[in-house]
């Protein structure tokens, strides 16, 4: 059994004084009451209808104990109807729990109270696909769930381990599959890593907890919450956080549908809840990089002197770890430094410009993903940061043709690095800084890139014949052993890759000239 029934002392004298009352009036209202009960004693409502019934007999009772001038009657039925019904279902809910035993053979998962939470029925009945599905509320171990082996987000995964090994997998292989950890044919490079976005989702668990309770049947099984369930557990299995996170993974709220939940009802709460957009809006990089920024600037202020790089690292990770990003400082790094730029950014357009604060903040953030293109070769001679730095007036012309829409998409933006150190490329920027006219601007941005592309492939050609003859009389002369001992497996790779690469061009060319 899944609950106990708690009834207050209040709501026990409550539902004593419906009774008594329907007794004490049945006279003069005893049909009416009669048949009302009777539709629910005959054909068990679900809790929508159910609250639509016992309204109808509340209403009844309290409008005769009106019209008799019964004050006593009048008292005990005191109170909003929708208040007094609401108890009344719960206290259904709650005795069905503890009264009916399950029809079907299969165990079912009890759920436990947790921090003084008791189990409870899921109030309002929550509506999928118009249905009414009445549930429970507690907690259970994070062990005890077993991942939904039908779930379709997994049905290419399960129909080639089922092809391999002739079986469906266990709960640790299932796990292996939501966590990428099993290797399946097919599976592109970039998702072999993290394909189900777990490792993200469990950052978010362990600083915030499981926030939206999975949903279960009666036997543990998931309906909705695979992801959710896997994370946790990749949070019991990583040195990535710490005890006390790792204890909050071990029990977690869900809710469970009852004994009595049909195909229809699982089937409602799968496709409401896969199908059915919740319509969140995430918050943009903008809004995200911002609030690191303020948290930085906060914590720097707390630091009795300068930070040197070791301490920075430090802070960087706290604050990395606080806004759920993972170990890994790389995505603070870059919001700060995309910050700083939208600072300057803001700061150029508004201070000097005298452009309107609002409209420059509105195009920094619509334009916000273009300052990470701005940030990159910070260091580096040549680089696109490194290069504006060296000159406001370089930097300025780039920040007018940001404000003013001039750039057509983020590659463009990408490529200022070849275009900021050729000269003739320089001044189609400049040219486009002060045309009025938005579709001859943004062709004179391209014929700057284009420009700078090509006079680039032309250097890159230049003493081709030379480098190559180098190369060979190098590789001709290093000896064998070192492509054994000293050259880095990688680079060997890029070798040979380079290799195949020229192969098939270099013997046409040759055979176009007769030498075989």
């Amino acid at each position: 059994m899944v609950l106990k029934t708690d009834i207050s002392q209040d709501v026990r004298q409550l539902i004593e004084a419906v009774i008594e009352e329907a007794s004490r009036i049945s006279a003069d209202v005893a049909e009416e009451v009669e048949e009302i009960l009777q539709q629910g004693k005959d054909n068990p409502l679900p809790p929508n209808e159910a609250f639509q019934l016992l309204t109808k007999v509340i209403t009844v009772l309290k409008r005769s104990a009106s019209q008799r001038g019964d004050e006593a009657a009048s008292k005990s039925l005191s109170g909003d109807i929708n208040q007094i019904v609401e108890q009344i279902i719960q206290i259904r809910e709650q005795v069905m729990l503890d009264t009916t035993e399950p029809t079907t053979q299969t165990k079912r998962l009890e759920l436990v109270a947790s921090n003084g939470i008791q189990p409870a029925a899921v109030l309002p009945t929550p509506f999928f696909q118009g249905r009414s599905v009445p549930m429970c509320s507690g907690f259970v171990k994070i062990t005890d769930i077993a991942l939904w082996n039908k779930n379709d987000r997994l049905d290419i995964h399960l129909g080639q381990f089922r092809e391999k090994n002739s079986r469906d997998p266990n709960p640790e292989e299932l796990l292996d599959i939501m966590l990428s950890k099993m290797e399946l044919p097919g599976i592109a490079d970039d998702e072999k890593s993290d394909q189900f976005e777990i490792v993200e989702l469990a950052r978010s668990i362990a600083i915030n907890g499981v926030r939206k309770p999975p949903i279960l049947d009666i036997n543990g099984t998931l309906l909705d919450g695979n992801r959710r369930v896997a994370a946790c557990y990749y949070i019991r299995s990583s040195n990535e956080f710490n005890l006390e996170q790792k204890r909050r993974a071990e029990s977690i709220q869900v809710w469970q549908l009852t004994e009595h939940a049909t195909e229809d009802d699982r089937n409602a709460v799968v496709v409401s809840l896969n199908f059915e957009s919740d319509c969140k809006l995430d918050w943009p990089d903008s809004i995200k990089a911002r609030k690191v920024y303020e948290e930085w600037q906060e914590m720097l202020t707390l630091e009795p002197r300068v930070p040197g790089r070791q301490r920075q690292a430090e802070m960087k990770r706290e604050l990395s770890m606080k806004f759920a990003l993972g170990p890994d400082t790389a995505t603070v790094s870059r919001y700060l430094k995309m910050v700083d730029w939208v600072i300057d950014f803001e700061e150029y357009h508004i201070n000097q410009k005298k452009r309107d604060p609002y409209e420059v903040k509105h195009r920094a953030d619509r334009y916000f993903q273009y300052f990470n293109e701005l940030t990159s070769g910070e260091t580096k001679h040549g680089g696109i940061a490194f290069t504006l730095n060296q000159d406001d007036g370089l930097k300025h012309t780039v920040f007018d043709l940001l404000l003013d829409d001039k750039f057509t998409n983020v590659l463009q933006v990408r490529a200022l690095k070849q275009t900021l150190n050729n000269p003739e490329s320089r001044e189609l920027l400049a040219r486009a800084r002060n045309e009025r006219d938005l579709d001859l601007a943004q062709d004179y941005i391209q014929d700057a890139i284009t420009t700078a592309n090509l006079q680039g492939a032309q250097r890159r050609a230049v003493g081709a014949d030379s480098r190559i003859e180098s190369f060979v009389k190098w590789l001709e002369e290093l000896p064998p052993r070192a492509f054994r001992d000293q050259i880095k497996p990688e680079n060997l790779e890029g070798l040979l890759k380079a290799l195949k690469l020229v192969e098939p061009m270099v013997t046409e060319i040759l055979r176009e000239r007769g030498i075989e």
